[in-house]
């Protein structure tokens, strides 16, 4: 299973946001998003999986084009995990059996209670099941999210800021998760994401925005001081502890 967007281009009441973006993921790998605020991460993830629209430019899964599909058999082949959750009182369990939905016809089956149960074990979330998601944590409630987009079975997982307002355990506990789960269930994951370091630690590849265009896309060993330079207005050194490269502002 592959992810391949072709030439996505879109715009705000006339104001261009994404120009010309295109870039090819395989199956078990993390691409991370990376440019500042405004650059067009989020609304990038938005085109992907069709909750915003793009003017031109195509998304193929499996060589299939979204642009053919209904809106239901999209949120069967993407998961996607927004920036803000609304506050709700739905308990972990009923809120990730939601996730269930874009495959129901009449009602929740025995099937869907299963699969919900067993995500929620996978995660490490069985002692939450009962708690209301207003009781939790932000680094639980995280957890919760990305669990209920498990729980549409999808080929991709889109996941925007996934860390932001957590602390650096919870950050590290939740991009572990992401990993792992991309790779147990070969999915493709695309990542928007601020911090370069956690970036490096667990992305496979990188794509930079720049103005909503692509500045560079580039692996672990390609990436270099100057790229994040041009695109962050901020310099930079690359070093080296262990077998981790780390950034680091001069």
């Amino acid at each position: 299973m592959k992810l391949k967007v072709a030439g996505i281009w879109f715009s705000y009441n006339s104001v261009p946001v994404l120009s010309n973006v295109g870039f090819s993921i395989e199956q078990g790998e993390i691409m991370c998003v990376l440019g500042v605020n405004g650059a067009g991460k989020s609304t990038l993830l938005k085109c992907l999986n069709r909750i915003l629209k793009p003017h031109r430019g195509s998304v193929f899964v499996d060589g299939e084009d979204l642009s053919s599909m209904d809106q239901g058999r999209v949120a069967r082949m993407m998961g996607y995990v927004p920036q803000r959750h609304p506050d709700t009182g739905l308990t972990v369990f009923e809120s990730v059996l939601m996730g269930r939905k874009p495959h129901i016809r009449w009602s929740m089956g025995m099937q869907d209670h299963a699969l919900a149960e067993e995500i929620i074990r996978g995660i490490g979330l069985e002692k939450l099941a009962m708690r209301s998601l207003n009781t939790l944590s932000g680094g639980e409630l995280q957890k919760v999210v990305i669990a209920r987009a498990l729980a549409q079975s999808p080929q991709v997982l889109l996941l925007d800021e996934p860390t932001s307002n957590l602390d650096l355990k919870n950050q590290l506990e939740v991009m572990e998760l992401i990993q792992s789960i991309v790779r147990a269930r070969s999915l493709s994951a695309v990542v928007a994401i601020h911090d370069l370091n956690m970036a490096l630690r667990f992305a496979d590849s990188f794509l930079f925005l720049k103005d909503g265009r692509i500045y560079a896309v580039s692996g672990k060993e390609e990436l270099t001081a100057e790229t994040i330079c041009q695109v962050y207005g901020v310099e930079v050194k690359l070093i080296r502890i262990g077998d981790r490269t780390l950034v680091v502002p001069i």
